[in-house]
């Protein structure tokens, strides 16, 4: 029983860690100016400090009239922040919508 309580504290700390890595990529890409926020991948190791957590950002435009992703730039991003760890078999995700200014 002893062992269950400390891996649920383990896995809560690596989901809070693994949310602030995201909430940490997402603050750092609406910095940017709009044509400059793009998909990319970190993978594993390639987090300094966090070799244990895998990143994955997914930019798409987003279209507000059917509020769904789309094809064509109305001006708004929609930025999804994935933090997988434990390969593969967790995640956290931030997504937020993003225009241009």
């Amino acid at each position: 029983m002893f062992s269950l309580g400390v891996k649920a504290q383990v896995g809560a700390k690596m989901s809070q860690v693994a949310l602030g890595l995201a909430r940490a990529k997402l603050e750092e890409l609406i910095s940017l100016p709009y044509p400059e926020i793009e998909s990319i991948s970190e993978d594993y190791g390639q987090i300094p400090g966090f070799e244990f957590y895998q990143r994955q950002v997914d930019v798409s435009h987003w279209d507000p009239a059917n509020c769904t992703t789309s094809q064509t730039d109305s001006g708004i991003k929609m930025i999804k922040v994935a933090v997988f760890w434990d390969q593969n078999r967790k995640n956290s995700e931030v997504v937020t919508l993003f225009s241009k200014k």
